[in-house]
């Protein structure tokens, strides 16, 4: 067994049966999830703009959706690599991210649509760069020990 020294918890060698290319495919998923909202909500000026007709109710309930499956990923691999790979990069919210996606499948009619525009206009994009640099890192043998190798 290995130890995180940031967060010291117990890695296994294993990783619990999840490989280093599993846990970059989650993160892939999770870039490119992300990087679809920017896309199809650069339009959006403002959270209205989704309320305001079919069209956007259909691209704010995609959002939504989105939204849920990021945190769902992102509380994957953080519960699969104990907490130490997001450790190293403590400017994005990872707690907040897991507890959106909480809200957005446990309380779907206690979404703020002004929270979800602020969200995607104002934190995707950090986040996207964020794991950008993650996957820079892990193919730069950065992060090997948080992935257990």
């Amino acid at each position: 067994m290995r130890t995180c020294a940031k967060c010291s918890g117990i890695i296994l060698n294993k990783m619990q049966s999840t490989s280093k290319q599993a846990l970059i495919d989650m993160l892939r998923f999770v870039e490119s999830q992300t990087a679809f909202i920017i896309k199809t909500t650069v339009r959006i000026s403002n959270y209205q703009d989704f309320l305001n007709s079919d069209d956007g109710m259909v691209l704010f309930n995609s959002t939504c959706m989105c939204l849920q499956t990021i945190g769902e990923t992102i509380r994957q691999v953080d519960d699969r690599t104990h907490g130490c790979l997001f450790s190293h990069y403590p400017e994005i919210p990872w707690r907040q991210i897991i507890g959106m996606r909480n809200i957005i499948l446990h309380e779907y009619l206690s979404i703020d649509p002004e929270l979800i525009y602020d969200i995607t206009s104002k934190e995707l994009p950090p986040l996207l760069a964020s794991l950008h640099q993650i996957l820079i890192d892990i193919d730069a043998g950065l992060r090997n020990k948080e992935l257990g190798e």
